[in-house]
């Protein structure tokens, strides 16, 4: 074999599938190439693999290893010396699986279990040895051992001894369960009271195999600003959801101390819902590629009788950077987290004592722990962020799932403090609102060529235009021939350039043989002549003609002259067989129908059988070509992109953009496959060549401006146009119609940081009230690429410098706008498309409105233009396009968006000397709720806002209060956190409350704050019964069972927090309980006009007929009497007092609803605003009969077809006259 084939080997491992290999690339010399070895810790190794003999590849072949990384961890570098003897004779691709398997075995201590840094791998303080010997599993032992001791995981004396170490159901002594059954209650109970939400998706229960929980909250809550959660595409109603997966029993966190980090099945996913509970089949989606057991999964879902049919509401998303928060949750958490009890050091004190002794070489020499790191936190954080579950707990039984939660929230709160590969803190001083990588090269190479950063089908799933915006920009400039900068370094494999396609024969000339490169040409670049049969994708290669090629490889057909029309004639195919001289193509977005393209890929024409070119068919007779062949160039991608001239690369670009998918098949992929897991187009290999996502990451990601779409293009869909944020029409700018708006949230940080620190500079010699000015920018479509990216400069002369150097303004639109042609330096191909083929927004003109430092008297020149020399005074704040809807027209009159109040909307005042104007001469509204919060602006129309708190009351960081089992379904009178009708599912209400033992971790060491009074009700005004006819002692001993665990929960818990009372001593019925709800959140107004009669309490009475548990109790309201829902009152409160709850009857009922769950809810419906807030009638006097609320009860059942409970039981005791 040839160096070709060492070259084209080295082409397919790069989107090789190893476990931890990935980055594979060839060298600059081409007999070496280089990878990525990640461990499970998310650290990586740069690696170098040199052919030594590549004409012999590869059996006379053999390699050196080396480390390019500095420094070079010692263990591995030894590792990888001890096997260069073992080398020789190995293709590529065995190459790395020898390698990764010894790097595998060095980062676990065992090749039982890849990828998974063992706590071998930490020290934990001191002597490692001395300290942890006698943990089994955990550093005792020495590498090999079979852990013999697994059976005593749990600390001695525990009674989960010898239950965990099974994947299967075991049948235990019923008080082994019992007490399990308790510790994940009471886990969980920990979570809900810290203030987070808690749902049952499928198991947690003792005897479960595989389980599934999520702990979630708001997005309100995370004290995020306004532009972060718009910048990070959340919604403030949405919720965090962090999915914890046992792959296996419970673990809890004393099992998580006494086991190896590799023995734990337990795994993460971090996303977003719009629902605190994620529908089941998203969530087993989200651990598709793990060791999730789906029907163990489904059967516990069955159990617990969830319905797990798809929502909308309850749809599972990731997060834009869920992939390196989700590697770093799964690889790090539960190391870091016995690093930190071991040694008493906080998360970040636990890092470095991880990054420190990541090597056995480096845990070898015993370097002591230095206990004197502390969180570095530097800015004002909410209290989600900062409260520690491990500091403030108690006692000794943390709970993992909300430590968990509280690791993977600060990481993500503070995403933009660290580096989103190795998670270190970067250096940069500046807060930006989006993360970003370290200096360290290695990352910055991972972050763009591997894809370690945000996800791309994040951003084009939600700011599909916006990708479609960079895409097109980076098109134009390669088309003009004006990037700057090129995809370096990202090891991107494109075909050899074709310099003179075979020009086509049409129908009807006379048949000419078209010229035919040197053989040694074709050998040397790559480049094949070849039939192309366009509807079976079929290429014909001549006899003598070998192409070196494989299955999976791409290969890009080439059917007139490249230099016509750069990309324009250029299709890129996978290939799917190959058997000389047939090769089978495949592309699922070339068909017959190029209208996807919008016209911009010419198809090719046909050959008639008349014409010469005749083919030999495999027997070695000659074949008519059929009347669908044509002659083209075919090319193997097997040539390095950064090997390319300046202008072959500008080719190459404009032919892996022509070729990508459009924004709409993107997003028609990802919504297609999302079902399976979370989409990646890495997957889609019959459509997107490597090369191509490759380009396509590095133009998304090298873009570090933070921009958002404010109004639709022309033609975009009612849908599809900003639904999830239509509150972006207040950002738009006023007096500018026709033009599609997208706003720079932030510009790249160490511009943003330059400006600020301009700002700051000057701020003795600016204005007070106007510190900046705003004034147009106009340039050509192709520059725009280059100035996203580095801003504004004057390196070129592009239109003359008649006014001095500098950049040029203006506060005329009409003026930039005559810089905003289609530029110099055509091309001879200028009559073709300027803008993406793929593109739905057609950019015909851009035009920019920047932020600039009011120091005109310092510019340039000031008159009759702005021409500012000092770059870092320049910020581009809104963005202008021109869209065109075929080429040649332009839409003026697009009808964007609905008109918006402008009167509602506070507006920048600007400096009256320097007004910008939109395209009629009007002043431009520059809404004030584009700029965070902290800029001081002058606001005009709407209320003033004040220059000292620029925050909104939205923004303030609210402290967080934990109350108990009974207050957290409901809103603190002093947090704004969830609505009044919790949506908690009832079967996660019965899970947390369903257990006398859970409520042993409430503390009811609080002040009461509520003026009820308990006792001082006069029970001699409500009718009371006697013991009913049906009484039986198996009835009545439940009921008593379930009034000892309420009062039980009474009497630990604070009145003001548990909303609700009943006297035991006063009960002498079983079967009918007198209950009070009380203590009303304060912005109800049923709260104040309760306040305004004096009344403490909503009376209500709760009756058990004979079928309890299996029907449901009678549940109305005693006193006092409420507004009926049609006079304007709300609650669930019917016009006889009964509660107009489905609940309450036989078809919402089921018997193992407790009654303390049945209270929550009944406080929960007489507190919701929805659809109207319940109030009092007639100040509240007067009390309901029984018969009045049994008539309305009924009424309401007949109203909603619901099947109501038989009442005959419940009419005992009642005199007609109540009626």
């Amino acid at each position: 074999m040839t160096r070709k084939a060492f070259i084209a080997d080295v082409a397919a491992a790069s989107n090789s599938t190893i476990a931890g290999i990935e980055g594979v690339q060839i060298g600059d010399e081409g007999e070496d190439f280089i990878f990525v070895f990640t461990t499970g810790s998310g650290d990586s190794v740069l690696i170098r693999a040199l052919a030594t003999d590549i004409s012999a590849y590869p059996k006379g072949n053999t390699y050196f290893l080396g480390i390019d990384s500095i420094p070079a961890p010692p263990a591995f570098a030894r590792e990888l010396e001890s096997i260069q003897g073992s080398l020789t004779g190995l293709t590529v691709q065995s190459l790395l699986s020898k390698t990764a398997a010894i790097l595998r075995s060095l980062a676990t201590g065992s090749e039982e279990d890849p990828l998974c840094v063992d706590d071998d791998d930490v020290i934990m303080g001191g002597s490692f040895q001395d300290i942890h010997a006698g943990h089994g599993g955990y550093g005792g032992q020495e590498d090999g051992e079979d852990d013999e001791d697994e059976d005593n995981d749990w600390s001695p004396g525990s009674p989960f001894s010898d239950v965990f170490m099974t994947s299967t159901k075991v049948t235990l002594d019923p008080s082994i369960l019992k007490a399990i059954q308790g510790r994940i209650r009471q886990d969980a109970i920990r979570a809900k009271l810290a203030g987070f939400r808690v749902g049952i998706l499928a198991g947690m229960r003792a005897e479960s195999a595989d389980s599934i929980l999520s702990i979630s909250i708001k997005v309100a809550h995370l004290g995020l600003s306004e532009q972060a959660i718009e910048a990070w595409d959340l919604e403030s109603h949405q919720y965090i959801v962090l999915l914890i997966h046992y792959a296996g029993p419970y673990v809890t966190f004393q099992k998580v101390m006494d086991t190896g980090v590799r023995q734990l099945q337990i795994e993460f996913r971090l996303g977003v819902s719009n629902h605190y509970k994620p529908c089941l089949s998203d969530a087993v989606a989200a651990f598709s590629t793990s060791r999730l057991q789906v029907s163990d999964i489904l059967s516990n879902t069955l159990e617990l009788g969830e319905n797990s049919t798809e929502t909308d509401d309850r749809k599972f998303h990731a997060l834009f950077i869920s992939s390196p928060m989700n590697q770093l949750i799964n690889d790090r958490f539960l190391s870091l987290l016995k690093i930190r009890k071991n040694d008493g050091l906080g998360w970040e004190g636990a890092k470095q004592v991880y990054n420190q002794h990541q090597s056995r070489a480096s845990m070898s020499s015993k370097q002591p722990v230095d206990h004197s790191i502390r969180e570095d936190i530097t800015k004002d954080l909410p209290p989600l962020a900062i409260i520690d579950h491990l500091e403030d707990s108690g006692d000794e039984n943390y709970s993992l799932p909300l430590i968990s939660m509280q690791f993977a929230l600060r990481y993500l709160i503070r995403c933009t403090e660290f580096c989103l590969v190795c998670h270190n803190k970067t250096e940069d001083s500046f807060e930006a609102l989006k993360p970003y990588v370290c200096s360290n090269p290695l990352c910055l190479y991972q972050y763009m060529a591997l894809g370690f950063g945000p996800s791309i089908e994040h951003s084009v799933a939600t700011q599909p235009y916006v990708v479609d915006l960079l895409v097109s920009f980076c098109y134009a400039s390669a088309h003009a021939r004006s990037l700057r900068k090129y995809p370096i370094g990202m090891g991107l494999v494109v075909p050899q350039p074709v310099p003179n396609a075979i020009v086509q024969v049409t129908a009807g000339e006379p048949s000419k043989s078209p010229p035919k490169d040197p053989p040694s040409e074709s050998k040397v670049s790559g480049i094949h002549e070849v039939d192309f049969i366009w509807a079976q994708k079929e290429v014909v290669m001549d006899a003598e003609d070998l192409c070196d090629v494989r299955v999976g490889d791409w290969v890009e057909i080439t059917t007139q002259d490249a230099t016509q029309d750069p990309g324009r004639n250029v299709f890129h195919f996978r290939v799917s067989s190959y058997m000389h001289p047939h090769m089978d193509l495949i592309n699922s977005g070339l068909d017959d129908d190029t209208a996807r393209f919008g016209g911009g890929i010419s198809m090719p024409q046909v050959i008639q059988e008349n014409n010469v070119g005749r083919v030999p068919s495999q027997n070695g007779t000659t074949a008519s070509p059929s009347k669908d062949r044509i002659r083209v160039k075919l090319a193997v991608f097997q040539m390095k992109f950064d090997d390319l001239s300046v202008v072959q690369k500008d080719a190459t670009i404009l032919a892996l953009l022509r070729n990508m998918p459009s924004i709409n098949e993107m997003r028609a992929y990802l919504q297609a496959t999302k079902a399976t897991g979370e989409p990646s187009f890495r997957n889609w290999t019959d459509r997107l060549c490597p090369a191509a996502l490759g380009l396509l990451r590095w133009i998304v990601a090298s873009n570090l401006s933070c921009i958002v779409q404010v109004d639709r293009y022309p033609g975009q869909p009612e849908a599809d146009a900003l639904s999830k944020n239509a509150s972006r029409l207040e950002q738009k700018v006023t007096n500018l119609d026709g033009w599609v708006q997208f706003r720079f949230a932030q510009g790249a940080p160490d511009k943003e940081q330059k400006f600020h620190k301009a700002l700051s500079v000057k701020k003795h010699s600016i204005s007070e009230e106007f510190p900046t000015l705003f004034a147009w920018h106009g340039s050509a479509v192709h520059n725009w690429h280059s100035i996203i990216r580095s801003g504004l400069d004057f390196s070129q002369i592009a239109n003359g410098r008649a006014f001095g150097n500098g950049c040029y303004h203006s506060s005329n639109f009409q003026t930039s706008l005559s810089y905003c042609n289609h530029g110099r330096g055509a091309l001879p191909c200028d009559a073709g498309l300027r803008y993406w083929p793929g593109s739905n927004l057609k950019i015909m003109q851009a035009i920019c409105l920047n932020e600039i430092v009011n120091a005109p008297q310092e510019f340039t020149s000031n008159t009759p233009h702005l021409v500012v020399q000092h770059v870092d005074w320049i910020q581009c704040r809104y963005l202008f396009v021109l869209c065109g809807d075929v080429p040649g027209t332009v839409t003026k009159d697009n009808g964007l968006n609905n008109p918006i109040d402008s009167k509602a909307i506070q507006y920048i005042k600007q400096d009256p000397t320097r007004k910008v104007t939109g395209i009629n001469g009007n002043v431009l509204g520059i809404p004030r709720s584009a700029f965070p919060p902290s800029r001081t602006f002058s606001i005009q129309n709407g209320s003033k806002w004040a220059k000292k708190n620029n925050e909104s009351p939205g923004n303030q960081k609210k402290k967080q209060k934990h109350g108990s089992l009974t207050n957290i379904f409901f809103k603190n009178t002093a947090d704004d956190s969830d609505d009044l009708t919790d949506d908690s599912d009832l079967e996660d209400i019965n899970f947390l409350i369903d257990d006398e033992e859970s409520h042993s971790i409430v503390k009811a060491n609080a002040v009461p704050q509520t003026d009820f009074i308990p006792g001082s009700l006069d029970r001699s005004t409500i009718t009371l019964l006697g013991p009913p006819s049906y009484a039986t002692s198996a009835a009545t001993n439940m009921l008593a069972r379930d009034l000892q665990a309420l009062l039980k929960v009474q009497s630990t818990t604070p009145l003001h927090e548990l909303g609700w009372y009943i006297d035991g001593d006063a009960i002498d019925n079983m079967y009918q309980w007198i209950v009070e709800l009380h203590s009303f959140d304060p912005k109800l107004p049923l709260f104040k006009e309760m306040k305004d009669a004096n009344i403490s309490s909503i009376v209500l009475e709760m009756r058990f007929g004979r079928n309890h548990p299996m029907s449901p109790p009678f549940v109305r309201v005693v006193r006092p009497r409420f507004l009926e829902f049609m006079a304007g009152g709300g609650g669930h409160v019917t016009a006889g007092g009964a509660l107009c709850m489905e609940l309450l009857t036989n078809s919402g009922w089921s018997a193992v609803s407790s009654i303390e769950s049945v209270l929550l809810q009944v406080r929960m419906a007489i507190s919701s605003t929805d659809p109207k807030p319940a109030r009092l009638a007639m100040g509240g006097r007067g009390d309901y009969g029984v018969g009045e609320a049994i008539d309305a009860y009924l009424r309401a059942c007949r109203a909603h077809g619901w099947e109501a409970s038989n009442m005959d039981d419940f009419k005992v005791g009642f005199a007609s006259s109540s009626n």
